[in-house]
């Protein structure tokens, strides 16, 4: 099998379990990535929340104000930049975030279950070149014409 399908497949089933594992919490596997995010770098612009979760500006600002709209998020100006914006978790947020910190350590340790830490590294390392990789292939390939799915607005999820 090649590395594509099984990295396509290990993310398939990677967002299955977690969309099953936050369906008590009524959050989306995106939302919990952003939430993880804030957990580990703490309050960001929306920007690199964005580029953090792999996602694009707008997608990232609509999964933002779901969460702002529930009271988990709240922006505020960032006092060391006047016109940006910081995304930060409210009360409710953070006691959200400190419970779900460990499901995501029982993913974590699913995961990586049968791996040494030097496999670990070989396998993170493999992976940040794919991405740089398909990364240069990216900026080197003419943008085409979005796939119908997307002009439609269907949802990833």
């Amino acid at each position: 099998m090649g590395l594509g399908f099984l990295i396509a497949a290990a993310r398939r089933r990677l967002k299955q379990v977690v969309w099953a594992r936050l369906l008590p919490f009524d959050l989306t596997p995106q939302q919990f990535w952003i939430l993880m995010v804030l957990q580990q770098k703490g309050p960001q612009s929306l920007h690199a929340l964005a580029q953090e979760v792999w996602m694009d500006d707008p997608t990232a600002s609509r999964v933002v104000k779901l969460l702002c709209d529930r009271g988990i998020l709240r922006s505020e100006s960032d006092p060391a930049h006047g016109r940006r914006i910081l995304i930060r978790p409210t009360q409710e947020g953070a006691r959200l975030i400190r419970e779900l910190e460990g499901l995501t350590e029982d993913i974590r340790a699913h995961l990586l279950e049968g791996l040494s830490p030097e496999e670990q590294a070989v396998v993170r390392n493999a992976l940040n070149r794919m991405i740089h990789n398909l990364e240069q292939l990216a900026d080197q390939t003419p943008k085409a014409r979005r796939p119908l799915a997307r002009r439609l607005k269907v949802s990833n999820l």
